[in-house]
């Protein structure tokens, strides 16, 4: 093939039957006149003008690879692909006609009737597309005012009678794309689509009896990377027109069109008609239309976005036809997820109905499954918001707000209702049941007198509150795969739940079962909410209120339930708390308590963006969010001891001693030992202590400024010279060991009678984190443990046998106690409990197998899969733990007949043994300790000396309630030495 460039000037030239057909690529264009690898057109070295194209197999026109070419005043009808293609730089097309151009069934991308989506700096004036399959206009747009634009603006361009009239999809400029001089009408899809990754602005656009004048979708900014962008949606000077008033209703479009190469359906307006603009859809990936729907979701929502429609006018939205009601503004019904906010102001309506404003879809109860929004709808349809700045929409400054709170405790398909209330938010403090009515009378969003419900919208317009949209965010590693919903916002006796998005992810051809937790809720500001996830608090989170200016705010309490320190940043800086008490010079810290109820508190009027409290009685972390300033809460990895020391002044204590006995101790720099707190004890507040209770935190001091490659797991990042989760849990355990053995007043030089300690969390990705967060969350009492010198160890639930070669009918549990019969935390600890056999005459013999040493959870070691291969009777079996013993009762185990494997008629002496009640003994250095259940209150004899078992948790309670059901008289057998 022999090439060469030269010019053409190309005018007043009709061609017919013209060009190749399935050759249209840019490097092999065989279409009616291609202009290719020009490069730049000085003058009129080459144009093309005042041509006639019909009938032509391939696109009319193409240029590739030129540049400043002038494509004018041509007249193209019955094309197969594009009816112009301009790719390359200040090209300009103007004043063409474009009548009919036909979708190719064998290409795999969509064809426009004028393409200019791979050019740049195009001019695009005075053009018409009239009649086209798939797309009128595929652009990039114009660069956004605010940018430098070398090329004249477009103008005067027009579109009608095809599916998209003006289309970008994956399309537009890097930062912000203008759409601006079309004209658009009966367009039976989108009258403009866009899905792009820059924000967009449209102005001076006319559309006219489109199925839906404006469809938008921006993307790019990713919720699993926490990326944050101020994207956004401007629509100015437009007029939208629903339906003519002298409309034939006989003339009306199609009911149902192919919008993509599924066999999904695209007509997604449901009981409406030619609607306005849709709610904007910002996300953190593209949908891959149109190969998948045009106004689906295929990844989770983006983080930040806002749509503002500013003198924009709204005609003819009113019922007419078959009762089809045209709407101004409409959700997207595929979108569940989030819908992001629209601001509006400067509207003018002219021949339209209230009715005809707005309409707000109902959740698709077909997405509450496994496989997308779990056990209860998604959020996107309940949690939209419209804000009218200036009256001119509403007719007064106010908000339209969805029923977020539609099907509570109705169609139990939705998983809505009180039900779903997270536990912590209906438990006192005592444990005990808040009643639902008490506490949350309300459902749904916040509203007041002012808010009207609308039957026709589907929702409320108030005017008395100020709406903004609360966006909370766990920055967790396991954000996709540990569940927080539902999540409550509680305000003034109104609960809203919020569920967060869909799973978007596709594994070996099923979905992955995970779903970010970014959950969004619409607060009312100057309030105060309190918020509560159904699960353990993430140990990371971020919160903001989208779009809002500095002047408003809102206070949040969020539940923990743990006793964690808590960092609070505001543009990486470390807020202190409003109960900080620096040190001279100014390098340390310590928390002042209250002197009376909310002292420190933030106010709402505080101007001080992220101001926090944590209250420890209620486990609440009291936070101010003000604008739309992004606030970090990190959980910082501490541990937290309380020493029960004696009855001593305040002034004798304080010192140095015990910070530095316990650095020596735990081989810690003092700098990471801080005393918090130092509380004179009284019998009312804790019966087993006298004196007063010295609390102290042992960690890293807060930082200053967050580094900015600071993992978000917080915890989880090993440094090197810091505290790790690990330092913090050997401490733990070598404190633990010292209490249990009662060393500890001698390292520590002085006399601790007993000391809780709150072990650190672990970091997010820990296998104990996993198993600790998968825990339910169901009370706000925050559990310790508490030490003590170890005196005794009591079989609590007895082993009963069965046939040999089995597991023990009930396996054994046995409790760690102190002198005062308080439940001791060896859990804290490594240390193993060992169990073994011994026979009638104190003889180890072999014949247990199983897992024989045992780690405590708190004071309890609880056997799991012991079994027995020997028969006999009078065995029992010997726990050890370091120098203390405790002896099972005696028991048999079951001979088996040897030809029909089946166990021998019991014994009365065996029968006996198996039916008696719980009965323990224990030998603590040769004293003898025997046990019985009396109601739930363990009362141990020995010799003269009395002890009382309390049960200290939730945990220990369950076990002993159980076992005291099941109580029974029993002659104490002898304990054998």
């Amino acid at each position: 093939m022999f090439c060469t460039k030269g010019q053409a000037r190309i005018e007043d030239v009709e061609f017919y039957h013209s060009g190749q057909n399935g050759y249209r690529d840019y490097y092999d264009p065989r279409y009616s006149v291609a202009f290719l690898n020009l490069g730049e057109i000085v003058g009129n070295d080459s144009y093309i003008r005042g041509c006639a194209f019909h009938h032509g197999f391939a696109p009319a026109i193409g240029v590739f690879a030129t540049n400043g070419l002038n494509v004018d005043d041509n007249v193209i009808h019955h094309t197969l692909g594009e009816g112009i293609r301009l790719w390359g730089d200040r090209n300009r097309a103007r004043r063409n006609l474009v009548v009919l151009a036909l979708w190719p069934s064998d290409s795999l991308t969509w064809t426009a009737a004028i393409e200019i989506n791979h050019g740049s700096n195009i001019e695009l004036q005075g053009n018409i597309v009239a009649g086209f399959e798939k797309i009128g206009y595929h652009i990039d747009g114009e660069p956004c005012p605010e940018q430098s634009n070398p090329s004249e603006r477009w103008s005067n361009n027009e579109v009608h009678g095809g599916a998209f009239g003006v289309y970008m999809n994956e399309d537009g400029l890097s930062n912000c794309s203008l759409i601006q001089g079309f004209t658009i009408w009966k367009c039976w899809e989108y009258g403009i689509y866009f899905q792009t990754k820059g924000s967009v602005q449209i102005s001076n656009v006319t559309l006219v009896e489109n199925r839906l004048g404006i469809f938008p979708i921006v993307y790019g900014s990713s919720a699993i990377y926490h990326q944050l962008s101020n994207k956004h949606i401007l629509i100015n000077n437009a007029l939208v027109v629903g339906i003519n008033p002298n409309i034939n209703c006989s003339d009306v479009q199609p009911d149902d069109s192919i919008l993509s190469h599924s066999e999904a359906k695209q007509n997604s307006r449901q009981a409406t008609g030619r609607n306005g603009i849709c709610w904007p859809t910002f996300a953190s990936g593209a949908n891959s239309a149109p190969y998948h729907p045009h106004d689906s979701l295929m990844s989770y929502p983006a983080i930040s976005g806002l749509m503002t429609i500013e003198n924009t006018t709204f005609v003819g939205f009113r019922g007419i036809c078959s009762k089809e009601m045209n709407v101004m503004f409409i959700t997207n019904p595929r979108n569940e997820d989030l819908q992001h906010p629209i601001l509006v102001k400067g509207i003018s309506i002219i021949n339209s109905e209230e009715r005809g404003k707005i309409f707000i879809h109902r959740p698709d109860v077909k997405k509450a499954n496994p496989a997308d929004c779990v056990d209860m709808v998604c959020d996107a349809k309940k949690k939209v918001l419209l804000k009218d700045v200036d009256g001119s929409f509403l007719g007064a400054v106010g908000a339209v707000i969805p029923q977020s709170e539609y099907q509570w405790d109705g169609d139990q398909r939705y998983g809505m209702g009180d039900y779903r209330i997270p536990k912590t938010m209906l438990t006192y403090l005592n444990g005990s049941r808040i009643p639902v009515s008490q506490i949350a009378p309300h459902k749904g969003i916040i509203r007041d007198s002012t808010c009207i419900h609308m039957p026709d919208w589907q929702s409320y317009k108030c005017f008395g509150l100020n709406y903004e949209m609360l966006v909370i965010e766990s920055l967790d590693p396991d954000t996709e795969t540990r569940r927080l919903s539902p999540v409550a916002l509680l305000s003034e006796g109104y609960v809203d739940l919020i569920n967060g998005p869909q799973d978007h992810g596709w594994c070996s051809g099923y979905t992955c079962q995970k779903r970010v937790s970014l959950f969004y809720g619409i607060v009312a500001t100057n309030k105060s909410y309190e918020i509560y996830f159904t699960s353990t608090s993430p140990q990371s989170l971020r919160l903001m209120l989208l779009n809002t200016d500095h002047s408003k705010a809102v206070r949040l309490a969020i539940y923990y339930s743990t006793s964690q320190r808590l960092e609070v940043y505001v543009n990486n800086n470390f807020v202190a708390p409003t109960n900080v008490e620096w040190d001279v010079d100014h390098s340390d810290f310590t928390l002042k308590g209250p002197t009376y109820e909310g002292e420190f508190i933030p106010k709402l009027d505080s101007p001080v963006t992220g101001a926090n409290y944590f209250d420890r009685t209620y486990q609440m972390l009291n936070v101010l969010v003000r604008g739309s300033t992004p606030i970090e809460i990190h959980t910082s990895p501490v541990l937290h001891i309380s020493f029960n020391l004696p009855a001593m002044t305040v002034d004798e204590f304080y010192g140095p001693n015990l910070v530095q006995n316990l650095a020596l101790f735990l081989n810690v720099p003092p700098n990471k030992i801080r005393v918090t707190n130092i509380v004179r004890e009284t019998g009312h507040r804790r019966k087993r202590a006298t004196g007063i209770t010295v609390e102290v935190e042992i960690g890293e001091p807060p930082m200053e400024q967050l580094s900015s490659s600071r993992n978000n797991s917080t915890n989880s990042t090993s440094t090197e010279g810091k505290l790790q989760f690990s330092d913090l849990k050997g401490f733990a355990s070598n404190l633990g060991e010292a209490m249990l053995t009662g060393n500890l007043s001698v390292s520590l030089g002085f006399a601790v009678s007993a000391l809780d300690i709150t072990s650190p969390v672990p970091p997010p990705g820990d296998a104990e984190w996993a198993q600790m967060a998968s825990q339910p969350v169901l009370s706000k009492a925050v559990s310790s443990n508490y030490m003590a010198t170890l005196t005794a160890l009591i079989v609590v639930k007895e082993p009963i046998a069965g046939q040999a070669g089995q597991l023990l009918m009930q396996q054994p549990s046995v409790m760690a106690v102190g002198d005062e019969g308080n439940c001791v935390s060896v859990g804290v600890t490594v240390w193993e409990l060992n169990v073994i056999l011994m026979d009638s005459q104190n003889v180890a013999v072999p014949g247990l197998n199983g897992t024989t040493s045992v780690l405590f959870t708190g004071c309890w070691a609880n056997y799991t899969d012991l079994s027995l291969t020997a028969n006999g009777t009078s065995y029992n079996l010997v726990f050890q733990l370091k120098s203390i013993q405790a002896r099972s009762r005696t028991f048999s185990v079951e001979q088996t007949d040897s030809t029909s494997g089946k166990p021998l008629d019991p014994s009365p002496d065996s029968f006996h043994v198996n039916t008696q009640g719980i009965i323990g003994g224990s030998i603590v250095g040769g004293l003898l300790l025997i046990t019985f259940i009396v109601g739930i209150t363990w009362i141990l004899k020995a010799n003269t000396k009395k002890i009382q078992i309390s049960p200290r948790s939730a945990q220990d309670k369950m076990q002993v309630d159980e076992l005291a059901a099941n109580r029974a008289v029993y002659t104490i057998p002898p304990v054998q030495n």
